[in-house]
């Protein structure tokens, strides 16, 4: 194998090599930030999400704090599911010249290109692809029940990254189920036994924390959405950029043998398609959703002629030197380009925290405030100091709801920072009185504000109120053990 595929090799190196450089020079995105956030405060579980990044992140801060080697970790997840797409190829007995070839092609595409950001889809991916493939040898090799333990603790694991991980288990014990037959059935008794206790762990903190996970995923972000066709086409367009057109051209000219290998990728593409489809009728699909996915949709490939593998490698490695460029351009724009462009603060707050952190650091107060945990989570990591977030009804990234204990502030003088104009009326609402001042950092316009005696009352009146009928408005139907928000704000009546 080592004389195979030189050039293709090489390109691969190539594609690496400007990922890392387009790695260390992006800025840190307000995403990633919120994830360093949750590696900085060590729970059972956060707001948005099982909590299997910020772990990740946790474990990783004992080397470094640096979001640079934070994003070592989707670098290394994407040569592990390159690696995983080649076993489970030959696995299922594809020649190994074309599996190594398969793999090859995942890492030259641009898909791989983009998993480079801190994210818990990339958890997700990773130990959901080891989980597969575990659970692939414990029904195709002897060491059954070792091989079926593991493929339980990854698989327990990227439950604990995402809940789309219980899409790709309910396929798996399907496929196992209905094509291995009786001899599934103590491999998938012993996997569900171990994702069992993930999920009891899952269910435990939820149960503790106002559900926070079910009431985000299932009621919050979901409660606007309204049918559009933008959402279906858009769907659409992600799996043929996935797919790519020339992907695309050659698995519809294909004809495909019913191998277990087809099986396996019937179940679960199928299955994931249908329901994102049906999503994609009220709701916005994006590329993440499908990241889960994408070892097997590039297992398909196995079943294209090599001679065509070869096209689509070529075709695949131009795309990705074309989303190079035009990474590398954009990085390369100055900053002094784009003083008239309307979001010009948030460009300097991201491209130069520095500088913002420097205009900070001359505050009197050490507390401060914004009014989003993107602004907040950035510059709380470059700062090095803890931003909070007051003012923000958003349905996204309410760590501070747990984290910060607005009755501490009743009667303080507080400081905010916005990178918009701060709207004086919301501070009539809760301050006793106030001054605002506009900063100046890099010719970008930032707002600075101080609210002296915080009125929490008022505060809870204009502003928890509504957080807690929106996004801590629990069923009837679950029980509740503890739930910060409301034992915090709205003490709850003992009826026994």
């Amino acid at each position: 194998m080592t004389n195979y595929y030189k050039r293709e090799k090489k390109i691969i190196i190539i594609i690496f090599l400007f990922k890392i450089i387009i790695l260390t020079l992006l800025p840190l995105t307000g995403d990633e930030a919120y994830f360093i956030k949750w590696g900085a405060n060590l729970a059972q579980g956060y707001y948005d999400h099982p909590p299997m990044i910020g772990w990740i992140i946790y474990l990783m801060s004992f080397v470094s704090d640096s979001h640079i080697f934070f994003r070592i970790f989707p670098v290394v997840t994407t040569f592990i599911v390159a690696w995983v797409i080649y076993k489970i190829a030959l696995l299922y007995n594809v020649r190994n010249s074309k599996a190594y070839y398969i793999a090859l092609i995942f890492l030259a595409s641009p898909v791989d290109l983009l998993l480079g950001l801190i994210t818990n889809d990339i958890a997700l991916l990773l130990f959901s692809s080891l989980g597969t493939l575990a659970l692939l040898y414990a029904l195709e090799k002897k060491e059954w029940f070792f091989n079926a333990l593991f493929a339980g603790i990854f698989l327990g694991l990227a439950f604990l990254s995402k809940y789309f991980a219980l899409l790709l288990i309910f396929s798996l014990l399907l496929f196992s189920l209905f094509i291995y037959k009786l001899r599934a059935i103590k491999i998938v008794l012993v996997v569900t036994i171990v994702v069992s206790l993930f999920i009891v762990q899952n269910l435990y903190f939820n149960y503790n924390s106002c559900w926070n996970n079910i009431i985000f995923n299932f009621f919050a972000r979901t409660e606007d959405n309204t049918y559009s066709f933008k959402t279906i086409f858009g769907y659409f367009g992600l799996i043929l950029y996935i797919v790519t057109p020339w992907g695309l051209y050659y698995l519809l000219k294909t004809t495909y043998s019913h191998t277990k290998l087809f099986k396996l990728l019937f179940y679960i593409l199928n299955i994931v398609f249908l329901i994102f489809f049906i999503v994609s009728l009220k709701n916005k699909i994006g590329l993440h959703w499908f990241l889960l996915f994408t070892p097997y949709i590039f297992l398909l490939f196995s079943f294209v002629d090599e001679r065509r593998l070869n096209k689509l490698f070529k075709y695949n490695a131009i795309l990705t030197f074309v989303h190079i460029a035009i990474l590398i351009v954009i990085l390369a724009i100055p900053t002094s380009l784009l003083t008239d462009h309307k979001k010009y603060s948030d460009i300097i707050m991201y491209t130069k925290p520095q500088e913002v952190c420097k205009e900070l650091d001359k505050f009197s107060d050490e507390r401060i405030f914004t009014y989003s945990y993107s602004a907040a989570s950035v510059l709380s990591h470059y700062c090095k100091k803890e931003l909070s977030v007051l003012f923000n009804t958003s349905k996204y990234g309410r760590i501070d709801d747990k984290l910060l204990d607005i009755r501490t502030l009743a009667n303080e003088n507080i400081t905010l920072f916005n990178k918009k104009p701060i709207k004086e009326k919301q501070l009539q609402e809760v301050c006793n009185s106030y001054k605002i001042e506009k900063i100046e950092i890099a010719n970008a316009n930032f707002y600075k504000a101080i609210c002296y005696k915080f009125n929490f009352d008022s505060y809870k009146t204009n502003y928890l109120d509504s957080i807690n009928k929106k996004f801590y408005n629990i069923p009837d139907w679950l029980p509740i053990g503890e739930c910060y928000f409301k034992d915090r704000y709205y003490k709850r009546i003992d009826t026994e």
